[in-house]
């Protein structure tokens, strides 16, 4: 298929969805991702479409797109692996540890079970479960309400366990990220209990795919001033990193 006959059923497929990913247009069209990002590119340049996190929304879709849980644990698998492997290593023996929710956050609880004499409190379910085992952690689990779907706490509970913890390292997942607009999220629930893991621990350090450079989210976190330090993949566009390096911003590549 030649490419302009593929943009075309690529416009026609996210006009009648609303909103798809990389993965199911490169199944669909048995192409790269690197491919299918240069056509949705391509597309975004003659204004047929929005580019999203992990994909492509129609143009009547705003910038607060979050993809299902069940499609973000498989964008970017494995610099997501790389990056938590990164985070990883800077956790030391003794050490409190706030991981915060997300599919990257995840990666980083299973390459966490192999430490031994660190303890962590978490208000995702899907880490407390993976680490429920880990004979060498103790685990705290961050109550609260629970946001279907993404398997998350919140609410008072949250944010009155946080005012009580205290942490040396917090890793915290974001939703889009930018020099000008700082560290963003896309759903107004978890705006509190992200402060709140911020304020309780020493150090604070995003972690993000190369994806979340390229987007805008609904709601401003923080500055990416406030944080320490950002952990994200070598796919990472090098203009981009730069300009957070000029900016004196400590970004890390995994």
């Amino acid at each position: 298929m030649i490419q302009e006959e593929r943009l075309q059923k690529i416009e026609a497929y996210v006009k009648q969805k609303k909103i798809c990913y990389f993965q199911e247009l490169c199944d669909m069209f048995q192409v790269s991702k690197a491919t299918i990002r240069r056509d949705l590119q391509a597309l975004v340049l003659r204004n047929k479409l929005n580019l999203v996190r992990g994909g492509a929304s129609d143009l009547s879709v705003g910038t607060s797109v979050e993809p299902p849980y069940t499609v973000k644990k498989n964008l970017n698998h494995d610099e997501k692996v790389r990056i938590a492997q990164k985070a990883c290593s800077l956790i030391r023996g003794g050490e409190t540890v706030i991981l915060d929710s997300g599919s990257t956050i995840l990666e980083i609880a299973i390459q966490i079970e192999s430490l031994a004499g660190i303890s962590v409190a978490t208000n995702d379910l899907l880490v407390a479960g993976r680490l429920a085992n880990a004979r060498d952690i103790s685990l705290t689990v961050i109550g609260g309400g629970v946001r279907k779907g993404y398997f998350t706490t919140l609410g008072y509970f949250a944010q009155f366990t946080l005012e009580h913890i205290n942490a040396d390292k917090a890793f915290i997942g974001v939703d889009a990220i930018s020099v000008a607009k700082g560290c963003m999220i896309t759903n107004t629930e978890e705006v509190t209990v992200k402060k709140g893991i911020m304020k309780a621990a020493r150090e604070k350090i995003v972690v993000c795919d190369h994806s979340k450079f390229e987007n805008i989210a609904f709601i401003n976190l923080c500055a990416v001033g406030d944080v320490d330090m950002i952990i994200t993949g070598r796919e990472v566009r090098p203009d981009l990193f730069a300009s957070f390096k000029d900016a004196g911003i400590n970004i890390i590549l995994a």
